[in-house]
């Protein structure tokens, strides 16, 4: 098996859910997507497409879990764990050499200020170093998104600089991103190394020791 040899299919933390994207939340998706298509568009190009038909998020759907179980990119639906309602998305996917791990999020409007990119993130960068064994975690944020920006920074990640016109943009120039990065030896003096999480294979195994979060 290819790196990640450990893959999670459910992650829990104190007030979130990421799972694995199943067909039954497609409505959902479509529905949280449509509702925030001025938000999520300003920086992330899916939200240009919006809104879409129930069947294209079917489709997409399927191309995600296929990329899942691939180990090409894991996308996550991102719930309350109190009320089960949608609120995000989240992503891991692993880049080209040497066990690297990029984070991704985004959280709907009505959510923001809350915490929970941070608390998301928090979690998949301590599961991602501690034991999927990555050697480094990046983030990209657009030079402008002065909130996702401030998520690495709150966290202790490295602002290593600005990759210049590498983000392609429909009908734009590319977009320049800044890059940010955690290694492990840098985890324990960061917050994510608090976050306390539970990760779950596809059969439902605990993946981690960590049980507070239930």
């Amino acid at each position: 098996m290819s790196f990640p040899e450990i893959r999670a299919y459910r992650l829990l933390t104190e007030r979130l859910e990421l799972t694995c994207y199943q067909p039954e939340h497609a409505e959902e998706l479509q529905a949280l997507a449509a509702d925030n298509k001025a938000h999520v568009s300003r920086f992330l190009t899916w939200g240009l497409d919006e809104p879409q038909t129930l069947d294209q998020k079917l489709e997409w759907i399927r191309q995600l879990r296929i990329k899942f179980d691939r180990g090409e990119d894991f996308a996550y639906r991102v719930q309350n764990r109190t009320d089960s309602r949608m609120i995000g998305g989240a992503g891991l996917r692993p880049k080209e050499s040497n066990r690297q791990m990029e984070i991704g999020y985004w959280v709907a409007e009505s959510e923001c200020g809350r915490g929970i990119a941070t608390e998301l993130t928090a979690a998949l960068t301590r599961f991602s170093l501690e034991t999927q064994q990555a050697s480094r975690i990046l983030i990209h944020c657009q030079v402008e998104n002065e909130a996702s920006n401030r998520i690495p920074a709150k966290l202790g990640f490295h602002r290593e600089g600005i990759a210049r016109r590498i983000r392609s943009w429909p009908g734009e120039e590319n977009r320049d991103l800044v890059v940010w990065t955690l290694l492990p030896e840098e985890l324990p003096g960061s917050p994510s190394y608090a976050s306390i999480y539970e990760a779950f294979d596809e059969l439902g195994q605990p993946l981690n020791k960590d049980t507070a979060a239930r």
